[in-house]
């Protein structure tokens, strides 16, 4: 079984269909049918793309490939591509149906790109064969960086519906790729946006649903471009998964097509280190750190993702108390790879992050706003005070300093309560929210309607927490006025 595969352009920057060359499908799902069309046997195609059945002579059968990454043995894995405008049905490849015998026992199959000159004008049979090899290299570099436990099933849905509109995904509105926490929505609009052959925009995706199948991100999504200054949760998942992409491909460019016959679409470099916005609320930062360092001979072998795989799937990152971020993954390199840190603590300071822990103690990168330093504030359980500022000086929802963290630590336990005010100058009538988290997982929250005012009360064991809080106006993309609330928040324990 084969398939086309269009690469990029030379100049990164469009695809090249008159470079399009011959993939073998490997790993795929073969089915041998009958007249009737029920399955008579089954096996898996081999890296070359080839599989063999055993079958009675002068049989009617048919072969079927299906979009159908699979395998029964340890690690295990089900991935599939679908079609979310048709009921997400399975993507399959159905050969003639002939008698078994000698001069018909060999039967290759081919998916074509569907692509003539200008433009599409066959089915485009070859694009769920390409999304299955960009993730299958990305399964095989992850068990061959240690990963032994089960790959949890993921459907990959794609579709010539699929577009850059915001709506009804079953109407193929999917904005964007991305992964949703069950599937992966990925673009096939021609003419506008395709990323079937975008072996980094796939793998990128299919690195967030890594991240959150063996390690942890605490990343809020939303929009985010080259330059912008990100909550240092989002930084660290997509510098992670844009560095991913690069690593399992061995290219540190990252390539997106779009445009009229797809010519034209982006490229950025992920080992870049010169940025004109750098620290742990970058994702450019982000990625150049761990693509770097994964490329470096370093006191470890270059090119290998054993070491950062150890770091995001061990029980120091996934169970820290912190919110996911560069420093934790520093820091947890520290305690697993010490011998590594003086090359990693190098990348850091190149991109203005600091040296320190997990909760980035002593970072003086502000990004220019004082008050999103400390990244966490310290809030005491005696009803004491503390100020922090939410604010859209940067951008709404997933920016910088729309979030302000405070770290507490319990040590008794009991029913505690969370009271907000806001202080200072009237920003109007603001609206504070409160999130309670414990190693990541949201606890409990507060979301009232109240102006200028939040609480919550709730039962904590011993521990350590994050207490998140988020002036609601700073947080909405559609807001236009610049927000910048100020507030007091109290913790007390009541019983």
């Amino acid at each position: 079984m084969t398939y086309d595969f269009v690469p990029h352009n030379e100049n990164q920057l469009g695809l090249n269909y008159s470079a399009a060359t011959v993939k073998a499908g490997r790993g795929l799902v073969v089915e041998l049918l009958d007249s009737n069309s029920l399955v008579v046997a089954a096996t898996i195609s081999d890296n070359f793309g080839t599989y063999s059945f055993n079958i009675e002579r002068n049989k009617l059968v048919k072969v079927r490939v299906k979009a159908q990454l699979a395998r029964a043995q340890l690690p295990s894995w089900n991935f599939k591509v679908t079609d979310n405008t048709s009921n997400n049905s399975l993507y399959a490849m159905d050969g003639s149906l002939l008698a078994a015998s000698e001069t018909t026992a060999k039967r290759d199959l081919h998916a074509g790109s569907g692509w003539a000159g200008t433009g599409y004008v066959q089915p485009r049979v070859a694009a769920p064969f390409a999304i299955l090899d960009s993730v299958l290299v990305g399964v095989e570099r992850v068990v061959a960086a240690g990963n032994s436990n089960d790959f949890p099933d993921l459907e990959l849905r794609w579709s010539v519906n699929n577009k850059a509109a915001d709506g009804d995904l079953a109407l193929g509105e999917v904005g964007t790729s991305f992964y949703s926490g069950s599937a992966i929505y990925i673009l096939g609009d021609e003419n506008n946006d395709t990323d079937e052959y975008d072996s980094h925009v796939i793998l990128h995706e299919w690195g967030h649903y890594l991240e959150e199948q063996f390690s942890r991100s605490d990343s809020i999504g939303g929009d985010h471009v080259y330059g912008d200054k990100l909550d240092m949760r989002v930084a660290m998942s997509e510098g992670f998964a844009n560095a991913f992409s690069a690593m399992m491909l061995d290219d540190p460019n990252y390539r997106d097509a779009s445009g009229l016959q797809q010519t034209d679409g982006f490229s950025s470099n992920v080992s870049r280190k010169n940025h004109t916005v750098r620290g742990s609320y970058s994702e450019a930062s982000v990625q150049s750190v761990l693509y770097n360092f994964y490329t470096s001979d370093s006191e470890k072998m270059a090119r290998d993702f054993t070491d950062i795989f150890k770091v995001i799937s061990s029980s120091g990152y996934v169970g820290n108390t912190a919110m996911t971020s560069i420093y934790v993954f520093a820091n947890e390199l520290r305690n697993l790879t010490p011998a590594q840190i003086t090359n990693f603590n190098t990348l850091l300071l190149e991109q203005n992050i600091e040296i320190t822990n997990a909760l980035g103690d002593g970072e003086s990168n502000s990004g220019g706003y004082t008050g999103s330093l400390p990244i966490y504030k310290l809030l005491p359980v005696n009803n004491t005070p503390i100020n922090l500022c939410s604010s859209n000086r940067f951008g709404a929802y997933n920016k910088l300093a729309v979030a302000q963290f405070m770290i507490l630590d319990v040590v008794s336990s009991g029913t505690y309560q969370f009271s907000v005010q806001e202080v200072g100058d009237d920003s109007g009538d603001s609206d504070p929210d409160i999130y309670l988290y414990r190693r990541g997982s949201l606890l409990d929250y507060a979301e009232g309607t109240l102006v200028d005012q939040e609480s919550l009360s709730r039962f904590l064991s011993v521990g350590t927490y994050v207490l998140e809080l988020v002036d609601d106006r700073a947080r909405d993309p559609e807001n236009t006025d610049d927000v910048t609330a100020c507030f007091d928040v109290r913790s007390q324990r009541l019983n």
